[in-house]
């Protein structure tokens, strides 16, 4: 909502501004009305009746009705802001009940001063001011909530597409298929046939259930452990690379979000992993009382320049986790001397 990151004291004008001219249009229609079913009620001294006009500079002129307005939607505004956003309730029902008796009481006294006599300061305009200023934050509060909801939906929405967009590198399946061809040629069968099948099972997965808000553990486990082994297959077996894994699963049923942990593990194998170097990769990811731990730590080498950086997948990632479990995960991320270090805490539940 554009209205609520406008500065407070522009808030309070807008709202003073609608008010006043709801009352003066709401009032105007039905005098108008009422004049024209009932016929003239309102005589001047000089016996013309009062027209539409002369009522406005009355209430206006007259009755201050723009300064009494003024003065209360401040007082709303800023009980709203200062005490029902960021204090207890408790506290801004005592506030709303003495800034309502405090309006009330300048508002006595600006009648004395207009009109003389001492009208009684507690009365009707208390009961009005805190009816108004409660049933103000409170729809206030709830229109915010909805649209706080909204945006966060159009969040996630574009936090999915990115992700999306960003899951899987292409080169990734180009370099699996490569490894594949020249398996195939020294082999006919059986790996072949089961990384071809794997290869599938990634694919048929990334389009279908990443639509999914939800999807099983135990399938994205098998996404999962797919991915790894076609990581490991595309890599020559070398002493100096070195991939460890470890995955421990409960079985009993729960969900996560699709594909929420496959950027820090493209990332592990994008950039811990160097062909002509000693390297590693250590996973270890459990799911057990549908609590996760997931602890991942690779290689650290200097980034060459014509490497990308690693945020985008990050930030997609931290993004989808604020959204999806605000209160539920622990995320901690470390470059050290040797290794990069990803640490993750996802309660399922």
């Amino acid at each position: 909502m554009a209205i609520t990151r406008l500065p407070i004291w522009q808030q309070w004008l807008i709202h003073a501004l609608v008010l006043w001219l709801g009352m003066e249009l709401s009032d105007a229609l039905s005098y108008r009305y009422q004049v024209y079913t009932e016929g003239p009620y309102l005589i001047n001294p000089d016996g013309s009746p009062v027209t539409v006009w002369q009522r406005f500079m009355n209430h206006n002129y007259t009755q201050g009705l723009w300064a009494v307005l003024a003065v209360g939607t401040l007082l709303v505004e800023l009980n709203y802001h200062l005490i029902f956003r960021k204090k207890s309730i408790s506290f801004f029902l005592i506030s709303t009940s003495l800034g309502s008796v405090g309006f009330s009481v300048l508002l006595t006294y600006f009648k004395q001063w207009k009109f003389g006599g001492m009208p009684n300061p507690i009365g009707e305009p208390t009961l009005a001011v805190a009816a108004y200023s409660i049933s103000y934050a409170l729809l206030r509060q709830y229109i915010q909530q909805r649209v706080d909801q909204t945006q966060q939906q159009i969040q996630l929405t574009h936090a999915e597409l990115h992700a999306l967009k960003a899951h899987i590198n292409p080169h990734f399946f180009f370099n699996t298929l490569n490894t594949l061809y020249g398996t195939a040629l020294l082999e006919q069968a059986e790996q072949t046939a089961q990384s071809i099948e794997q290869l599938a099972s990634i694919m048929r997965y990334t389009v279908d259930r990443s639509r999914n808000d939800l999807v099983s553990v135990a399938e994205e486990l098998t996404f999962i452990n797919d991915y790894v082994q076609l990581q490991k297959l595309r890599l020559p077996v070398r002493e100096n690379i070195q991939i460890q894994t470890e995955l421990i699963y409960d079985e009993k049923p729960t969900q996560m979000a699709p594909l929420l942990l496959l950027p820090l593990l493209e990332n592990a194998f994008k950039y811990g992993i160097r062909m002509d170097e000693p390297c590693f990769i250590t996973l270890q990811l459990s799911i057990q009382q549908q609590e996760l731990e997931l602890a991942i730590e690779n290689s650290l080498f200097p980034r060459r320049n014509d490497q990308p950086s690693l945020g985008t997948g990050l930030a997609n990632t931290k993004k989808r986790l604020s959204l999806l479990y605000p209160d539920k995960h622990q995320l901690s991320i470390q470059s050290l001397a040797d290794r990069y270090c990803v640490r993750l805490h996802l309660t399922l539940h």
